[in-house]
């Protein structure tokens, strides 16, 4: 009778133990979310992590990730806490155009606010090549189509 009990205590002891998580556990696995999302072609799954006033320009700005741009790895190569409810996530990309083979990198900065959960608010290009989330023409429009045909979607 005392072993099964002495098993059971043991293996319910490290459940006593679990600290609840921090605002910066909370943000991290936000963005680890978030940002494999993006490298895997989620976007639905991504976009759930965008606040709701930035979804609309978000989607513009991703519209040709999976179908025109290729994201071969994606990496978070900072993050720090501005205060207890504002953040900022560097993020490395690296991606080639669809018809390419240049291998292009872009270093993405993400600010993340907290409000009921962690959304990204702004994302902008901090360094290297900014076709990524600009969409220059020739990103943006496939050879043979029209800009408006595609735009009015």
């Amino acid at each position: 009778m005392r072993l099964p009990l002495a098993l059971l205590l043991l293996a319910l002891a490290p459940l006593g133990c679990v600290m609840p998580q921090t605002p910066t556990d909370k943000l991290m696995d936000a963005a680890y979310d978030h940002n494999t999302a993006l490298r895997f072609g989620r976007m639905d799954i991504a976009r759930e992590h965008v606040a709701l006033s930035a979804r609309d320009a978000w989607a513009k700005r991703h519209a040709s990730w999976g179908d025109r741009v290729r994201v071969v790895d994606l990496e978070l190569s900072d993050v720090r806490m501005k205060n207890r409810d504002e953040a900022e996530v560097r993020v490395r990309v690296e991606w080639q155009r669809i018809d390419e083979a240049e291998l292009r990198t872009t270093e993405l900065l993400q600010r993340w606010r907290n409000a009921s959960g962690w959304h990204v608010d702004t994302e902008e290009c901090a360094a290297g090549d900014t076709a990524l989330l600009d969409r220059p023409a020739d990103t943006a429009t496939p050879k043979g189509e029209t800009g408006s045909a595609r735009d009015g979607l």
